[in-house]
């Protein structure tokens, strides 16, 4: 009899702890970044969102400034989008898509946006390009994929990791010449000693690591032109493969880096607008 109510009461406390388990898991964060890789999909199709991640992580071999086809070259330079939107839009505090598609459309400083214009504005500042048409079957494809990489992910929330990490307000004012050692020291070996970032091998276009200021980089309208998000975007993610919870780069190198490389010269560029 003492064996047989034993085994009971291992029975209830099993269950009881397998209940408590339960709500233990129900109870974690979800990672809404993991999943979603558009390399999974099947290849040789005319999915939109297999061809919208291809824009993404091969931009100047589709629409750059040395696309194959001249009809397709919106873009004025051969950066591709995960250069800054890292992991093809999947990196969390790199500028991720996750939450994009439910952000839109939006109304910023009293204009209607939708996620098409929000599109066009990369093209016409980080992109140094021309606006992609509406109906184009490139700008139906960076929506397919925008869309599916937030699959699952709330509808009515931006979800943490989206956009960049706030970075506080420096101790010292940042400062260009000090930027300048961090940027030898840390930047360099990838982006270069002048800024011009390293090529990929051809046939491939575009680039390993992109230029950070010149006529290839990103314009002076661009959002990574403006030190404060040059400073949060580097804190958190370079040098690359640099984490945001395991930075490489303290607050103050983040902010000086990032006035030294923001004040370099770039092409002008539209006026800013969102």
């Amino acid at each position: 009899m003492g064996g047989w109510r034993t085994g009971i009461l291992i029975a209830i406390l099993a269950a009881a702890a397998g209940f408590g388990a339960g709500y233990w898991r129900w109870g974690w964060p979800v990672d809404w970044y993991a999943g979603h890789d558009a390399a999974a999909l099947p290849a040789g199709t005319d999915d939109p969102v297999r061809y919208g991640w291809q824009l993404v992580i091969s931009t100047p071999e589709h629409i750059g400034r040395n696309a194959a086809a001249p009809a397709m070259r919106y873009a004025g330079n051969d950066l591709a989008c995960t250069n800054c939107h890292l992991n093809a839009g999947r990196q969390a505090y790199a500028a991720p898509f996750i939450s994009t598609f439910t952000s839109f459309p939006m109304i910023s400083d009293d204009r209607y946006l939708t996620l098409a214009d929000r599109i066009n504005g990369c093209m016409t500042r980080s992109m140094n390009g021309r606006p992609l048409p509406g109906d184009s079957r490139e700008m139906e494809a960076f929506i397919a994929y925008i869309r599916f990489v937030g699959q699952g992910s709330p509808s009515d929330i931006r979800i943490p990791g989206m956009g960049l990490r706030p970075l506080p307000a420096p101790k010292q004012a940042p400062d260009a010449t000090r930027g300048r050692t961090v940027y030898a020291a840390s930047c360099a070996r990838c982006h270069g000693p002048e800024g011009a970032g390293s090529r990929l091998e051809p046939p491939r276009i575009g680039y390993a690591a992109p230029p950070l200021w010149g006529e290839d980089s990103f314009n002076a309208a661009a959002g990574m032109a403006d030190m404060r998000i040059a400073a949060a975007f580097v804190r958190a993610n370079m040098p690359f493969e640099t984490t945001y919870d395991d930075p490489s780069l303290n607050d103050q190198q983040a902010w000086d880096v990032a006035a030294f490389v923001t004040t370099q010269p770039r092409p002008a560029g539209p006026q800013r607008t969102p």
